[in-house]
């Protein structure tokens, strides 16, 4: 691809989203506009839904499992869902999701990129890109379908020397034009006067901010997805790269002949409200935007409207007021001599400021601004009424409880994508380190373990469930309401075995986040631990002894975990069986149940 081949596609990309950017740029202004004026009043309305919304959507926890699939072990798993815990802290995802929910939500659509591994950490260094600064292909909705996208990187003239002294970058700082576009720095100016700051006229005084187009396409040589890093001026190629990342997924052609696609572009997408087929999806901004505004005119109204009754216009006769400055006085015990008070003087505002149909009005915006967007406010039940009005109140609660839920399903599609990519660049570096420490903090401190990186190398990923820790809570209190319920009949069916099992397993699971607190409190028994030991043994298809005093069904429980099952496994599960089944007979002779 040529530099005017990038050029072209750049402007492409630009002119698609050049207007919408602008209009972005001024709902950020009005998120947060200081600058509208000391004697003004501004709504908040948008930040105040944009905020409520946010909250029940970000989660500053781990929302995914990995799940089994063809040909992985549940060895294997152990292993991704530990190395995924250690890197959600080492990678300080809660913040990237933070910027990357707050992106998507005001947005539309939040961009976080996957190229980068640091090999020395070994880990993957995921980067949220700011989509005022960034571009796509407008002729697909799915980013696995672009053709190209890019995005602008600065980089001050330090930086630039290292990458040139490095050999990354192949030309001389002297030859590389500094400085930021104009209506790239017109998005900054813009953002910095609303918040009252005092933006400078030029990007910069000393020449030493270098902007930078990062583009992402298809090399037509080759074939191969490819990364470029052109000067601003679209002049010089400074640094074109083959992406080798792996993770593509295969197409069978008619004939059956399979075709590697090679890599996946190295980013991922998450949407707050998705419209299929559609390259622009809508934000939160858009749905507000109007009735924030039309919610600040109206206040403002009924602003002037409370100083002019306060401070009214006055009619007056100048023939029989004879002192006007008396009106512009507040004085007290103020008195103006005139004859007749209905023809010398009278004020002239009287309207009410905040009158019923407008309070109404203001009413109605509110409505039609949290109904879309899941945050409707729910009534509270009248005494007079209490069960017709708590049941409205229990519908509106459940619309809500729908609209939010919907928004984390959605968001969740680009969650499950990330976690795909991060087993990926695990997969592609992991035999050059061999194995990597994982750290889990629970309530024993730091627990450390190690993954071997032979565990990623699978013929087929493993699935990747994503769960909203919100969401979860809510269903955990109705659970754990419903348990509570059946307890005492479980108790008298379950037994003591059972009833450990249940508490450990199922109950206290659905109370305790730390799920190392289920250790503390049910510490694994000797049949346990014994039945764990001889797993080991079973893999290698070797026999090891049943005793008769085992707890057989808790070996049967462990056993059946063994992957994959050898003969020796089988053979021993059904001894455990003949043993157990021994052990009830001779319970139900004992207590005359069998003659």
């Amino acid at each position: 691809m040529t530099l005017q081949d990038i050029r072209s596609k750049y402007e492409e990309s630009f002119e698609f989203l050049q207007q919408r950017k602008r209009r972005q740029v001024s709902q950020l202004v009005l998120l947060n506009n200081l600058a509208r004026g000391d004697q003004n009043i501004a709504s908040t309305l948008l930040v105040t839904l944009f905020n409520r919304i946010m909250s029940s959507l970000y989660d500053d926890k781990m929302q995914i499992k990995f799940l089994p699939s063809q040909g992985i072990l549940q060895d294997q798993l152990n292993s991704y869902n530990v190395l995924a815990q250690s890197d959600y802290l080492e990678m300080q995802k809660a913040k990237l999701d933070y910027d990357w929910i707050w992106d998507a939500l005001f947005f539309g659509q939040g961009y976080i990129e996957t190229l980068r591994f640091n090999k020395k950490r070994k880990i993957m260094e995921p980067s949220v890109i700011n989509p005022l600064a960034f571009g796509y292909d407008p002729y697909f909705e799915n980013e696995q379908d672009w053709r190209y996208y890019w995005k602008w990187v600065t980089k001050n003239r330090s930086e630039l020397k290292k990458l040139i002294k490095a050999g990354v970058i192949k030309a001389k700082i002297e030859d590389i034009p500094s400085g930021v576009d104009t209506y790239l720095w017109d998005y900054k100016i813009k953002r910095d006067e609303a918040k009252k700051g005092t933006a400078m006229a030029t990007d910069t005084k000393s020449g030493d901010v270098y902007q930078i187009l990062e583009f992402y396409g298809y090399d037509e040589k080759t074939g191969n997805k490819t990364v470029w890093w052109v000067d601003k001026m679209f002049t010089k190629e400074l640094m074109k790269q083959k992406l080798d990342l792996e993770d593509g997924e295969q197409i069978v052609a008619p004939n059956g002949t399979t075709i590697d696609t090679g890599s996946k572009w190295p980013i991922v997408v998450k949407e707050a409200f998705r419209e299929p087929h559609s390259s622009i999806q809508f934000s939160v901004a858009d749905l507000l935007e109007d009735k924030h505004r039309a919610k600040s005119v109206l206040l403002n109204l009924a602003y002037i409207a409370a100083k002019d009754r306060a401070n009214p216009l006055y009619l007056y006769n100048p023939d029989k007021v004879k002192d006007v400055t008396q009106l512009f006085n507040r004085q007290v015990s103020q008195h103006i001599p005139v004859d007749d008070i209905e023809t010398a003087i009278g004020p002239l505002n009287k309207d009410n400021p905040m009158d019923a149909g407008l309070l109404n009005f203001i009413s109605i915006l509110t409505t039609e601004a949290n109904e879309p967007v899941g945050t409707g406010t729910v009534a509270q039940p009248e005494a007079r009424k209490l069960s017709n009005t708590a049941t409205e109140a229990a519908i509106d609660q459940q619309l809500n409880d729908m609209a939010q839920s919907l928004q984390s399903k959605v968001m969740q599609f680009g969650e499950s994508e990330f976690w795909s990519h991060w087993f990926h660049r695990y997969k592609k570096h992991g035999e050059e380190f061999g194995s990597k420490m994982a750290n889990i903090v629970g309530v024993k401190g730091v627990k450390t373990q190690e993954v071997q990186m032979s565990d990623f190398k699978t013929d087929f990923p493993p699935g990747v469930m994503v769960f909203s820790a919100k969401e979860a809570e809510y269903k955990n209190l109705v659970k754990r309401r419903d348990f509570m319920q059946l307890y005492p009949a479980l108790m008298q069916t379950l037994g003591m075995d059972g009833m450990r099992n249940f508490n450990k397993h199922v109950f206290f699971p659905l109370m305790l986040e730390d799920p190392s607190l289920i250790d503390v409190m049910f510490p694994e028994t000797f049949d346990e631990m014994r039945a764990v030991e001889e797993n080991e043994m079973l893999k290698q298809n070797k026999y090891p002894p049943v005793s008769q005093s085992d707890d057989h069904l808790t070996h049967i429980y462990m056993h059946q975990m063994v992957m994959p099952k050898t003969l020796a496994t089988w053979f021993h599960i059904a001894e455990h069986q003949e043993y157990a089944a021994q052990q009830k007979y001779d319970m139900m002779v004992q207590g005359g149940m069998v003659g």
